[in-house]
């Protein structure tokens, strides 16, 4: 496969701003990771596990707790600098591209109890199933993919009586609209996680997903500004640098509250 087939269209790459993406990143874990960990937890010693976007690592460090010294965890992503430092004294971290890159290095098909993926597939909106299609490859007969992600169309603001609460709404479906026509984000890749696996052949299938209201200044609005204006660029690009004004306002106001993405999980087995 020829890479500039799949040319990325990634907003958030840290070159240039790689402080403000790894702190970025520390706030995603410290939301996040608790609920991962929890969906995570049917992984048992001995077992050799995927983490697809790799990101800080913190993922990767539980699940090598987890698998423990007879197990095997390789933590994969396209740029590893973010998790520079970090240590899976069972593992290793690779510079990879699922898309386009063999699988021979990472043990080649059927090599995989358990491949993980959280908020990987919104930002490869047109090769979503090919992904899905080669982890499974990489899975053992009876291996799991467990793949998180998040639904941007859920967000709005949660208290009708806060004066910006009209706008963050008109700006929320407003760039709901921009991400599909960009196809730089992909808006609702949670919804379609169970149609997806079920067509790439995964049985057991199980799905969760629920969502947070919570007010502006908190960890998660936090993240939500700095993811924001991270991928700035990108909304100016498309002539939203006015109403970004308006989502920023609105996320660092405690006066506003507002209801999240949907944090979408999806789990399905390969068969034996």
């Amino acid at each position: 496969m020829a890479e500039a087939a799949f040319e990325s269209k990634y907003v958030l790459a840290a070159r240039g701003r790689e402080a403000a993406e790894h702190a970025r990143l520390d706030l995603l874990q410290q939301i996040f990771d608790p609920t991962t960990q929890q969906r995570l937890s049917l992984a048992e010693p001995g077992w050799r596990c995927l983490e697809a976007g790799a990101g800080r690592g913190s993922i990767a460090q539980f699940l090598s707790q987890k698998v423990g010294p007879s197990g095997d965890v390789i933590a994969i992503d396209i740029d590893l600098a973010p998790s520079e430092g970090v240590a899976l004294p069972n593992g290793r971290f690779a510079k990879h591209n699922i898309l386009v890159d063999s699988l021979a290095p990472l043990g080649g098909a059927g090599s995989f109890d358990l491949i993980h993926a959280r908020f990987l597939l919104q930002h490869i909106y047109d090769h979503q199933d090919l992904a899905i299609q080669r982890m499974v490859e990489l899975l053992k007969p009876g291996g799991w993919l467990v793949i998180e992600d998040l639904e941007a169309a859920t967000m709005g603001a949660a208290d009708p009586c806060h004066p910006l609460s009209d706008a963050y709404d008109q700006v929320i479906a407003g760039s709901v609209t921009a991400m599909r026509a960009s196809r730089a984000v992909d808006p609702t890749p949670g919804r379609a996680l169970v149609p997806r696996f079920h067509r790439a052949g995964l049985t057991e299938l199980r799905h969760e997903a629920f969502l947070y209201v919570d007010r502006g200044g908190s960890p998660l609005a936090r993240w939500y500004v700095q993811s924001t204006e991270g991928s700035r660029p990108s909304y100016d690009k498309n002539g939203l640098s006015a109403q970004i004004d308006v989502t920023l306002k609105a996320l660092n106001d405690p006066d506003f509250w507002f209801q999240s993405g949907a944090f979408h999980c999806a789990w399905g087995r390969k068969p034996v």
